[in-house]
């Protein structure tokens, strides 16, 4: 099966600076802590209410405010809430390029956070034109920010890995590798990982997925996000080299961070747990696989729609899981299904496409239908 190894790029937070409300002030500043550290319910609840002492500004506020509903469109988007997200990303942006103007260090950082909006939805094209224009303002603007440069390399190179574009996210990464505030140093190593993963070179992905780790425990809170993206990248490793106790043993990990700080319900957690579906599998351990890819599929079903291709994939495979335990009117009834929509809407060399064919092909070489 092919690898779902999750990048997770967190969006720059807007600058808080020069907020004239300062209870406003302190208390996006307490969000924004909380937000590093996970805690996403709480930072959620700072965020809105430090937007809502902006809005009773009025028109005096109203750089402030966009800058509050650029911080809460971050928050939301970490949260898989991604049309909240968009909506407030879509009314802040305009107010920036209008008082502040296109090159402002501020609107630059609104453009890069939709783009991650974009690349986290899926709206990889989308996310692309917006990561690269962003790309474009950083490189002239005065002072450069270069943290903020780095966080949107990193989008763009996650764009890339998604695109199975993977020379051009490699050249990238390795060129932003070690730059940047911690979280960006430990995000570009995970995707380091799930470059050489995406083309074999397991030992290598390996190697990045565990300097990941190792930085993520000297410079993370306990408990992020991107720790897991690590844990889950290093059980791809470890799965693809036969490394089996060390495999499971970080998938659980990885699910068990990511649940404890997106939600069961989160699509993050979807795709941790496609992995662990898929290593079940592929172990003939049917039973847990196909549970977690039933509780895969309704979670993505949801947050992207039932036609979305991550749906479609969690129900190839989980038509593989039924053809692997011989219920094969069930299986072919869902993997016939599931091939033709993926045949209607992906390119003939896309991966998926060509795994989801492999399992068809395996079942009807299986099944004999009842006469």
């Amino acid at each position: 099966m092919g690898y779902h190894a999750k990048q997770i790029l967190l969006g720059m937070f807007a600058s808080a600076l020069g907020f004239a409300a300062q209870d406003a002030v302190e208390t996006n500043r307490k969000a924004a802590q909380l937000y590093d550290q996970a805690r996403y319910a709480e930072a959620e609840t700072l965020f809105r209410r430090a937007l809502t002492a902006f809005e009773a500004g009025g028109d005096r506020d109203r750089v402030n405010r966009a800058i509050a509903m650029e911080n809460l469109a971050v928050m939301l988007r970490a949260e898989g809430r991604f049309q909240e997200s968009e909506d407030l990303h879509l009314k802040a942006l305009p107010t920036l390029e209008a008082a502040l103007g296109n090159a402002a260090v501020q609107t630059v950082r609104a453009v890069s956070n939709l783009a991650a909006l974009y690349w986290s939805w899926g709206r990889l094209e989308q996310a692309e034109s917006l990561a690269l224009h962003a790309d474009k303002l950083y490189a002239v603007l005065s002072p450069p920010s270069v943290g903020d440069q780095v966080a949107n390399g990193q989008v763009l190179a996650s764009v890339y890995l998604a695109q199975h574009r993977y020379p051009d996210a490699k050249a990238l990464l390795n060129r932003l590798a070690g730059s940047g505030e911690p979280l960006h140093i430990v995000t570009g190593y995970a995707n380091l990982s799930a470059a050489a993963m995406a083309t074999r070179e397991y030992a290598q992905a390996e190697e990045f997925a565990r300097q990941a780790l190792e930085l993520a425990g000297r410079d993370l809170p306990p408990g992020h996000p991107v720790t897991a993206s690590a844990l889950n990248n290093l059980a791809q490793a470890c799965r693809f080299q036969g490394k089996y106790l060390e495999a499971e043993r970080r998938y659980r990990e990885a699910i068990a961070i990511l649940t404890d700080s997106l939600g069961a319900a989160h699509p993050d957690s979807a795709r941790a747990m496609m992995n662990l579906a898929a290593f079940y599998h592929e172990r003939g351990r049917e039973a847990g696989a196909e549970e977690l890819y039933l509780r895969a599929d309704e979670i993505l079903q949801r947050t992207f729609g039932k036609h979305d291709t991550q749906s479609l994939v969690a129900r190839s495979e989980l038509a593989d899981v039924l053809r692997a335990e011989g219920r094969f009117t069930e299986a072919e009834k869902l993997s016939r299904r599931t091939l033709r929509e993926m045949e209607a809407s992906l390119p003939q060399n896309d991966p998926r496409l060509a795994r989801a064919q492999e399992n068809h092909s395996r079942l009807q070489s299986e099944f004999v239908p009842t006469r």
